[in-house]
C-alpha cells in the first residue's frame, strides 16, 4: 500500500505548475483540478498496463457451457499461455492468436469465440489488472505523479525550466519505481532472459537448439 494519497498526488501537480492546493477533492470545484486528476488517471493507466508486480497473476480457467472465455472485469490485458491449435484453412494446426473482444477472449485465427471444451480443457491465462491508486506502492506512485505533473504543468504553463526540472525528478523516481518492481519479481536475466539473450549468455552449446533451450540437470538455464 502507497504512502501518497490521491490528494497528495493532484496537490504536488498544482504545485508544480505554481498553482493554489486544495483541500480535498470532492467539494473543490475547477478546470485545473479537473484536468490534473483526468491526467493523473491516464498516466496511471499507461503505467499499470506495463505490467507490475503487484498487478500480474495466472489463471486457471474452463469455458462456460456455451464454449466461451470470459474476462475479469478488472483486465487491462490477458494473454492465453496455452492457446489451442487452429482448425481452419490454411492455418491447420498453427497456434491460435487469441485477443479479447466484447469482454471475452475471441481466437482470431480460426474467427470464433468458442474454444474446445469437450474434454474439460483448462486455459492458463496471464492477466494484467487494474489497481486502486492506494494500492500501489510508494515508488510507483511518485514515478506517476511525477510523469503527471511533468504534462500538467507544459499544458498549463509550458515552462521550459520548469519542465527540466520536472525531467530530472521523473528519471530519479522512475529508476526507483523500476528497480522496486524487479526486485519484487524477482527477476534474473539468467533466468528470465529472453531466448536471445540467453543464447548470448550460454552460446549454441549442447543445451541450445534453434527453437527452444533444451531442459537437463546440467541446464544453465534452470
Amino acid at each position: 500500500m502507497g504512502a501518497m494519497t490521491r490528494l497528495d498526488a493532484i496537490n504536488s501537480m498544482l504545485l508544480y505548475s505554481g498553482e493554489m492546493i486544495v483541500a480535498d477533492l470532492n467539494n473543490q470545484s475547477g478546470i485545473d483540478t479537473s484536468i490534473a486528476e483526468f491526467l493523473l488517471d491516464q498516466k496511471t493507466a499507461d503505467y499499470q498496463q506495463r505490467g507490475l508486480a503487484e498487478n500480474q497473476l495466472v489463471e486457471q480457467v474452463s469455458t462456460d457451457l456455451t464454449g466461451r472465455i470470459k474476462l475479469r472485469i478488472d483486465s487491462i490485458d490477458c494473454t492465453m499461455l496455452n492457446p489451442p491449435k487452429a482448425v481452419t484453412e490454411p492455418q491447420v494446426g498453427a497456434i491460435c492468436r487469441v485477443v479479447s473482444r466484447g469482454g471475452y477472449l475471441y481466437n482470431l485465427t480460426d474467427d470464433t469465440d468458442v474454444f474446445p471444451h469437450s474434454n474439460g480443457e483448462v486455459y492458463n491465462l496471464k492477466y494484467i489488472v487494474a489497481m486502486d491508486w492506494e494500492d500501489m506502492s510508494t515508488a510507483i506512485q511518485k514515478a506517476v505523479v511525477m510523469q503527471a505533473s511533468r504534462e500538467y504543468q507544459m499544458l498549463s504553463n509550458g515552462d521550459a525550466g520548469t519542465d527540466n526540472y520536472l525531467a530530472q525528478l521523473e528519471m530519479k523516481y522512475t529508476a526507483k519505481a523500476k528497480g522496486e518492481d524487479a526486485q519484487d519479481k524477482s527477476y534474473s536475466i539468467l533466468r528470465d532472459g529472453t531466448l536471445p539473450v540467453l543464447k548470448m549468455l550460454y552460446g549454441r552449446n549442447q543445451y541450445y537448439n534453434t527453437d527452444q533451450f533444451r531442459t537437463g540437470p546440467n541446464d544453465p538455464t534452470t
